[in-house]
């Protein structure tokens, strides 16, 4: 019961946003500060930087679920992938290189964005974020 109350919160919470524009292919950008971040030992640190996901929607369901190209720029790189949703609130999936990458809504305004490499030596960070849907 309380899954499903959650999940209904998250949808609701969402479809604040401007569904219309995703109906017509708009781009969602996501802007992020970085707050915290965690590495594979669970050892935290607080953490700056600001990061903004431009989501552009491929194919989507009515709940959201569908194919998104994503880009955004981190550490002095630009990165672009293909997404998936699983729907309008999440979780996004998408891979960069060996690297894979999960962004989890925590509530309207907190995400969990988990990177795991996939490298010789697999490493993992958590990057807690504080965002907004500006788009």
């Amino acid at each position: 019961m309380r899954s499903a109350l959650t999940r209904q919160l998250f949808a609701g919470i969402f479809l604040l946003s401007p569904l219309s524009a995703l109906a017509e292919g708009a781009v969602r950008v996501l802007e992020c500060t970085i707050e915290q971040t965690c590495d594979l030992a669970a050892s935290c640190n607080p953490d700056s930087g600001d990061i903004s996901f431009n989501m552009e929607p491929i194919k989507l369901a009515a709940d959201g679920a569908g194919s998104y190209l994503i880009r955004y720029e981190f550490s002095g790189s630009t990165f672009q992938a293909d997404m998936e949703a699983r729907s309008f609130a999440g979780p996004f999936m998408w891979d960069i290189y060996e690297d894979r990458n999960t962004l989890l809504a925590n509530s309207e305004y907190r995400f969990l964005w988990h990177k795991l490499s996939l490298s010789p030596v697999p490493q993992s960070d958590i990057h807690f974020l504080a965002c907004e849907f500006t788009q």
